[in-house]
């Protein structure tokens, strides 16, 4: 946040006239989805133009395993990377499995 209470990535993206961002991550299913739903939503509000889209990189995201914790739930790495792409996918980020500059 800036001083005068405006917000740092959105006036990045607007100065920078940002189209498309990519993201990449080491939680999937948690860190890079709010990311990818967090994005999109204000995008969608109006408040990142010139933003189109938000892609996400498979390869570049990876989550974690979690051991079985009395009480917690399992947490299995490979099915959690793709429950996390398949949320940001239905929340409208685009998935690739190559990027290329």
């Amino acid at each position: 946040m800036e001083e005068d209470g405006s917000n740092v990535f959105l006036n990045w993206v607007k100065s920078n006239e940002i189209k498309v961002l990519l993201a990449v991550g080491i939680c999937t299913d948690v860190c890079v989805l709010d990311f990818v739903c967090t994005t999109l939503s204000a995008r969608n509000l109006g408040l990142l133009a010139p933003l189109e889209d938000v892609v996400v990189y498979s390869h570049g995201c990876a989550t974690y395993v979690a051991q079985n914790l009395k009480g917690a739930l399992a947490h299995p790495q490979e099915l959690m990377h793709h429950v996390g792409l398949y949320m940001a996918k239905g929340r409208g980020g685009k998935i690739v499995h190559k990027v290329s500059i």
